[in-house]
């Protein structure tokens, strides 16, 4: 007997089984099933990679990668309250110390820790993180004294800090409640440095009434010791620093406080550890408050609040160091005392 079909004909052998049909139905089904199968697989695949990406994509979305500029405790405590301030949002971050992203390259950083903001934290990551990552990526900083020295320029894209610095006006007013009889300060500048005459000119306008400023222009001085020799001759109240890195660096801060013993001429710092060295009153930064508005400048790059991304003045403080004062023989109000941050034990 023959079965025909309109593709092909088979031959069942009447004397045999007839089985050539159910093998071809059998192979049908299991190769409709294969195909069911191999679909199955297909469609999974493609929905783990889904997966998987999209999980990529929503890590990379909100991950905020920390970099401290060392394990000191000032570091961690503004980390700490910034990873906490990040957690309210559900913000994901990832601290690491500088020293761990030496010799390594942005792209396997960035594989690694799939950040979409760089946050620096102390000068030393600021400057290495300026340095490393492109300008196309946001980088936000805090716990920076001068971000300009670190190379951070403040006209490119993408950039934003908590300052450590008050305005000069402000410092003023600091000095004033500290030592009410004041009535001359004296500085240091440098006429060829655009940013120190800026500075100066600052100085000059928001100068108290009463006061005598007396400035001396390093650059017309024979050299940087016959500058702080003539500054502290000029018999001022105060001498008052900034952060200016055209003129202070160890050298000069060190030579500097030595004069200030010498001469009973005390020194208004503009960083805590300026006050440490010998400083008698100066600004110093709260870390925590720091990392506060440090995730403020984070949250508003993503778009979470209204804050704008631009540069800001907050957690500074006053620095104290009541070793000097008692050497030099001055006495500070309590109340001064009580909003300080006091450095030393007399």
């Amino acid at each position: 007997m023959f079965l025909r079909s309109e593709k092909h004909i088979l031959h069942v052998n009447e004397n045999r089984p007839s089985f050539s049909i159910d093998i071809v139905n059998m192979a049908y089904q299991q190769a409709s099933r294969a195909r069911g199968v191999a679909r199955k697989k297909v469609l999974w695949i493609f929905v783990a990679t889904l997966l998987c990406c999209l999980s990529i994509q929503a890590q990379a979305a909100d991950q905020v990668l920390l970099v401290l500029s060392s394990d000191a405790l000032p570091y961690r405590q503004a980390a700490t309250s910034l990873e906490l301030s990040l957690a309210d949002q559900k913000i994901k971050s990832v601290t690491v110390i500088s020293q761990e992203l030496e010799s390594q390259s942005y792209d396997v950083l960035q594989k690694q820790y799939l950040p979409i903001i760089w946050v620096a934290i102390g000068s030393r990551a600021a400057a290495q993180v300026n340095k490393l990552i492109p300008h196309t990526v946001p980088l936000v900083y805090c716990m920076v004294v001068n971000p300009q020295k670190v190379g951070i320029d403040p006209a490119r894209g993408l950039v934003a800090g908590v300052s450590v610095v008050k305005p000069v006006v402000e410092q003023f007013s600091i000095i004033k409640t500290a030592m009410p009889t004041l009535d001359s300060i004296a500085m240091l500048y440098r006429s060829t440095s655009e940013q120190s005459v800026q500075t100066l000119n600052d100085v000059k306008k928001q100068l108290p009434k009463g006061w005598k400023l007396e400035a001396v222009d390093i650059d017309s001085m024979k050299s940087q010791a016959a500058a702080i020799q003539e500054l502290f001759e000029r018999k001022s109240d105060l001498v008052w620093t900034s952060a200016d890195s055209s003129i202070y660096n160890r050298a000069i801060v060190k030579s500097l406080l030595l004069a200030s013993l010498r001469s009973g001429i005390p020194v208004f710092g503009f960083s805590g550890s300026f006050v440490k060295a010998g400083a008698l009153l100066g600004l110093d930064a709260d870390p925590v408050t720091q990392g506060k508005y440090a995730a403020l400048l984070v949250k508003g790059c993503l778009g979470l609040t209204s804050e704008e991304f631009c540069p800001l003045s907050s957690g500074v403080t006053l620095s104290v160091n009541l070793v000097v004062a008692e050497r030099l023989g001055i006495k500070l109000s309590a109340e001064l005392l009580a909003k300080a941050h006091i450095v030393g034990t007399p």
